[in-house]
């Protein structure tokens, strides 16, 4: 129960995958049918984050120095979360120019990520070149795909996942850096709990998406 008072939020994972899978049938026919194994993928990487964290027997580096470390698991993550909505939101947006942006933007990630395999050790330390461009494309096709939708005036369920998303990658690339260039404005500022806030927003928006799909959904 300790962990649950300074790791809440993982709670809000959990909420989230149970009601994409509660509410399945009315989406499974979407390009959002995979969205449960990717909140599912979420939950279980940030627990086994968290174990890694703050338990000795669990560990992904065997030297003492750093057995706490399990940033190594959410690099695989990350790469993972994005190429999913990356490619939700270029079968979703309907402007052919837009997809061509999405499929650029996804080899310069490619590229991207592997030079950053060079400049940062990955089991070590966050990759900040990718997570910064991943971000950045990520939000842009939010954009894209909003610019879109607007005009329908109906909040269906890729919107509240779009808001929740826009609103976590607005935030948390900047913590990252701070928190890795200059970890005494993290401590300071108490950014540990910014990112927290984030999460909880972003998945507080899955979850009201979830809880209003109603009927059979179009995206």
């Amino acid at each position: 129960m300790e962990i649950l008072k300074t790791d809440f939020y993982v709670l809000f994972y959990f909420f989230a995958m149970v009601l994409s899978l509660a509410k399945y049938k009315w989406y499974y026919m979407t390009v959002l049918k995979y969205l449960p194994i990717i909140i599912c993928y979420t939950l279980l990487s940030e627990v086994l984050g968290i174990l890694i964290r703050d338990f000795d027997s669990f560990r992904l580096i065997f030297e003492d120095n750093y057995s706490s470390y399990n940033q190594a698991i959410f690099n695989i993550y990350y790469l993972v979360f994005f190429l999913y909505f990356y490619r939700v939101f270029w079968k979703t947006i309907k402007h052919r120019k837009a997809k061509e942006v999405i499929k650029v933007g996804v080899l310069i990630l490619v590229l991207v990520s592997v030079a950053n395999l060079f400049l940062q050790n990955p089991i070590i330390y966050p990759q900040m070149f990718s997570m910064a461009f991943g971000s950045l494309l990520l939000i842009l096709c939010i954009f894209m795909y909003l610019r879109e939708s607007i005009n329908t005036g109906k909040m269906n369920l890729l919107i509240w996942i779009s808001i929740g998303l826009l609103i976590f990658f607005f935030f948390y690339p900047v913590i990252l850096f701070i928190g890795y260039f200059n970890y005494e404005i993290y401590q300071n500022f108490k950014l540990r709990w910014v990112h927290r806030a984030a999460i909880v927003i972003m998945y507080g928006c899955f979850i009201m998406g979830f809880i209003g799909t109603k009927k059979s959904v179009t995206l």
